[in-house]
């Protein structure tokens, strides 16, 4: 069964062949890890049709990753900087191609603890904030968000510090 997307059919219609063969580690894996990837790239993009397209690819990329016999050394962190890194190709796209406004989320897939006025805060943030406080927010330690971005341990807690007030003062 072939089901291909606009953005990357070709890709999309191999895992889909492959699926009956795919392996139990990929499932686990996506089963795992999924619903958090989604969460993630929902709240960097604020879109949650656009997140699911970005999750997809990520899976795609780590399905191929995986088939190559390249190596993923810790498979979160690989996710969830893959994740990062294509919603900020995405974003990047998408404010070539059309002026946006901040877009406002339009299902229940957006948690309901951010509110309208905190996604308009984080989107006048700076992509490495933005970043931050998406991985922040989801309940990765400092620790954590530091081995994902490759950035030092302190830089993070004192970056992370600064934007949340910055994010106070914008909704003040």
């Amino acid at each position: 069964m072939c089901h291909p997307t606009s953005q990357n059919g070709l890709l999309v219609r191999l895992v889909i062949v492959k699926a009956p063969e795919m392996d139990p580690e990929f499932e686990r894996t996506y089963q795992s890890y999924y619903p958090k990837l989604l969460g993630i790239a929902a709240k960097m993009l604020q879109d949650p049709e656009s997140a699911k397209d970005v999750v997809q690819d990520v899976f795609t990329a780590y399905y191929f990753a995986m088939s190559d016999e390249k190596t993923v050394r810790d498979t979160k962190n690989w996710l969830v900087r893959s994740t990062i890194n294509k919603g900020i190709d995405y974003k990047r796209k998408t404010a070539r191609t059309v002026a946006m406004e901040s877009p406002q989320p339009e299902s229940d897939e957006t948690p309901n603890d951010v509110t309208p006025d905190i996604l308009n805060a984080i989107a006048h943030l700076s992509e490495k904030e933005q970043t931050l406080v998406v991985l922040y927010s989801e309940g990765y330690s400092y620790k954590e968000i530091a081995e994902m971005t490759g950035r030092n341990f302190h830089s993070v807690g004192k970056t992370l510090s600064r934007t949340l007030d910055k994010i106070k003062k914008h909704l003040l």
